[in-house]
Parts: C-alpha cells; sequence; structure tokens
C-alpha cells in the first residue's frame, strides 16, 4: 500500500512540479492518467479507499476483450505493491497522477482500471478519541472499463483526468438492518489535454 508521502509526491506531480513521459517524433506520443473525484454525500463518511492493481490503455483495434491493452508502466501505479487512493481526498479539483507511459500513436477507445479491493471508513458516534469503524465495500467485478476514445499522433503528450464519482459508486444495501456496501465504479472523462 502506497503512503501518505507518496500521496504528496503524487499531488507535486500533478501541479506539474514533476515532468510526465513525453512523446518523441519515431511514431511514440504520451500519455498521462489522473484521477479526481466528484463531491460525495454518505453521512459520517471519512474515507472511501479503493485499491487499484493496474491501469491499461486499449487501442481501438483490440476490440473490447481483455487482450491488447498497454498497461501504464510510470508513476505510482508502477511501484510496488497496490495503489490506494483515499477518493475523498481528490474533491474540490484536487488530482491525483496515477501514471503515465510511453505508447505508439494512433486511436485509443478505453482505459481499464484493475480495482481489487475497496473500503469505507465511518464516523459511527462523532466521537473523535474512538477509533472509526472500517467496513468492506465489495467488489463484483475487478475489471472497470472507461470509455475514453482518443487518438495521438507522433510526439504528443495527452493528460488524461478521469472524475470517479464515489457518491454513484458506493451504494448501500440494507438487509435485516444489516447495511453493506457495493463498488459499482462509476468513472467519466473529466478532462483531455494534449501538451
Amino acid at each position: 500500500m502506497k503512503t501518505k508521502a507518496m500521496l504528496a509526491l503524487v499531488a507535486l506531480a500533478a501541479a506539474g512540479v514533476v515532468a510526465c513521459n513525453t512523446g518523441d517524433s519515431t511514431g511514440q506520443a504520451g500519455v498521462s492518467l489522473y484521477l479526481t473525484v466528484a463531491p460525495i454525500d454518505l453521512a459520517a463518511v471519512t474515507a472511501v479507499n479503493v485499491t487499484v492493481s493496474e491501469v491499461s490503455l486499449y487501442p481501438s483495434e483490440a476490440g473490447t476483450g481483455d487482450e491488447g491493452g498497454i498497461e501504464l508502466a510510470g508513476g505510482p501505479i508502477s511501484m510496488p505493491g497496490d495503489l490506494t487512493l483515499n477518493l475523498l481526498d481528490f474533491r474540490d479539483g484536487q488530482v491525483a497522477f496515477v501514471g503515465s507511459q510511453t505508447v505508439p500513436s494512433g486511436q485509443y477507445s478505453r482505459i481499464r482500471l484493475q480495482v481489487v479491493s475497496a473500503e469505507l471508513v465511518r464516523d459511527d458516534d462523532g466521537d473523535p478519541n474512538t477509533p472509526d469503524i472500517v467496513e468492506p465495500i465489495t467488489v463484483h467485478s475487478g475489471k472497470v472499463d472507461v470509455p475514453v476514445p482518443f487518438g495521438l499522433t507522433p510526439g504528443d503528450n495527452l493528460a488524461i483526468t478521469i472524475d470517479f464519482d464515489a457518491q454513484a459508486s458506493v451504494q448501500v444495501n440494507e438487509t435485516n438492518g444489516v447495511h453493506t456496501y457495493l463498488l459499482r465504479p462509476v468513472i467519466n472523462v473529466a478532462g483531455m489535454k494534449v501538451s
């Protein structure tokens, strides 16, 4: 699991202090992925931790299957262990740098995130001196495909920001008075910028 120090480095990268991969004139282009979060209004929730093990870009010719993806191999997502992000840290315009990669120029159709686990942390009694409750969020399918059609020409550097809608993604299921949480990720494209 990545530490808060890693998240601080991530914030610097998102602010442009750390340079991302660059494209060149040999048919390659650079892609960097950032994450932001729409507002969430779950009562007394102090954290929504989502753990991602891999992020891949899929060329258009790869179709809808699992083969043909190009894994982001630079940045926090490539560090040892899985990348855990508290989604609540990236609200109100804050972004997390997820990863980057030099890829062949051409047409791309989607981004896939491999989500391995999630948990919800909440304050059940309003007392800061008592521990918060950590509850697992069931992840039915770890493969989350985000449709992102884009084209790259040699030398491009494309920054993509995706919006993980935590409010819509975390669903509460109540059975016999017991709350269980489900993660059905709702992720949209918040912006794309070529430099």
